[in-house]
């Protein structure tokens, strides 16, 4: 018996954190926002896990560029759902997923490295996909070579 609560006690930390709210916004974001949680649990299960870890809540605002509140809040901007793209959501989360994991495990980076470092990681995330829209390609690929240190 008392294996058996050392093996639960063990898995709480994974039951504590399955489900990651989203707020309700726009014309179903809520909806597409799960689609792309759903595709990045079906390519790449290590950042899903580490995106469970990391992320309990995901919100929506009017901003220019998707970011993160420093603790376990992902806040994806009303532009990065208005391009229609659920890989570019899922690169988004994925992205932002890696800043929350810096802020909260590693914070001795400097922003242009942690920045190169989170697009790489993006990068990384969508070779696994096999329908990434071009434009995608291009972004990320240009977002590594600006946040390149010399």
């Amino acid at each position: 018996m008392a294996r058996l609560f050392s093996f639960l006690f063990l898995l709480f930390p994974v039951f504590t954190h399955c489900q990651i709210d989203i707020d309700k916004a726009g014309d179903g974001w809520d909806e597409k926002v799960d689609s792309s949680l759903a595709i990045i649990k079906q390519y790449d299960s290590i950042k899903y896990k580490l995106l469970l870890r990391v992320c309990d809540k995901i919100e929506f605002w009017n901003g220019c560029y998707s970011t993160n509140n420093g603790e376990r809040t992902i806040i994806v901007s009303s532009g990065d759902v208005k391009l229609g793209s659920l890989n570019n959501l899922a690169a988004v989360i994925v992205h932002e997923s890696l800043h929350l994991y810096y802020s909260n495990h590693l914070n001795m980076l400097n922003n242009q490295e942690e920045e190169n470092m989170c697009y790489r990681y993006e990068l990384s995330f969508l070779e696994m996909l096999s329908d990434v829209e071009p434009w995608l390609w291009t972004h990320t690929l240009q977002q590594i070579i600006e946040t390149d240190i010399k």
